[in-house]
């Protein structure tokens, strides 16, 4: 079957079609730890079976009723660091495919459309794999994937909630399971994920503000508390490393902007004074 899959990556855009079986067995294996056949041919041909619409009716409901019904994203995430962190992991990359598709058309019902919403913020908010590259298994990045699929979630514009506490709750949840620094720019993809929900009108500017100004200062607090230990410091540190990558992405949300150059300028004042 890799042969077949690897076959398929190098058939000409537009030429691309596949078997039921051959969906059937990228679904069971959108968690293989074989990278290769997990990132180069799986993913890769999802993403472009999406994107050239070489899925007929019948695998794009294949391949929803297997997502939603999996759920792979949860599989044994309260464990221990296991293998079966490829599967939350590219089960949350299928998801932000299926998401962007369904803004274009509209592949899944209101009510699985909720459920996939909802899973995008609890997913991030329970993970506990935090490892980015894994020796001969390739990209786990559980925190950076699921961010992607949160990015494309709270940017649809089907998306809605009253209340958006529970999303920046993800900051929270995420930074408090630190205990040693990201080291492959899981920062950058929490902070833009959290850009989408803003440009897409999805989250308010002053919502977001009035996070950074609340969290900010409870990450101090604590860090003070803590009289510098480690844990505390790579809190922190994660934490400016957000608002270093929101600055830039904000440039030109003005209210946004002032909050984030406050809070980066009193980091290395305290820091480094």
């Amino acid at each position: 079957m890799k042969q077949e899959l690897k076959k398929l990556l190098k058939l000409p855009e537009g030429s691309l079609n596949f078997r039921d079986s051959t969906v059937t067995y990228m679904m069971d294996n959108l968690g293989n730890v074989d990278s290769e056949l997990r990132d180069k041919l799986i993913y890769s041909l999802f993403a472009r079976g999406f994107e050239e619409k070489a899925f007929t009716a019948k695998q794009q409901q294949m391949i929803i009723t297997d997502f939603i019904n999996k759920l792979g994203i949860f599989t044994e995430i309260d464990g221990e660091e296991d293998d079966r962190v490829f599967l939350r992991s590219f089960s949350a990359l299928l998801g932000s495919i299926l998401l962007d598709v369904d803004e274009e058309t509209r592949l899944f019902t209101d009510k699985q459309r909720v459920l996939i919403f909802k899973s995008a913020i609890d997913n991030l908010k329970k993970e506990n794999d935090f490892r980015g590259y894994v020796p001969e298994k390739g990209w786990a990045h559980a925190i950076a994937h699921g961010s992607d699929f949160l990015g494309s979630a709270i940017s649809h514009d089907a998306f809605h909630m009253e209340n958006t506490k529970p999303i920046f709750d993800i900051v929270r949840c995420i930074i408090a399971k630190l205990d040693h620094p990201f080291i492959n720019e899981e920062e950058q993809r929490i902070a833009y994920a959290f850009f989408q929900g803003v440009s897409s009108r999805n989250i308010e500017e002053w919502d977001l503000v009035s996070f950074i100004e609340e969290y900010d200062n409870e990450l101090w607090e604590k860090y003070i508390k803590s009289k510098g230990d480690l844990p505390a410091f790579y809190c922190l540190s994660t934490w400016f490393h957000i608002m270093q990558n929101w600055y830039f992405m904000f440039f030109e949300y003005q209210n946004i902007k002032e909050i984030l150059y406050l809070k980066i300028r009193k980091y290395l004042e305290k820091m480094f004074d």
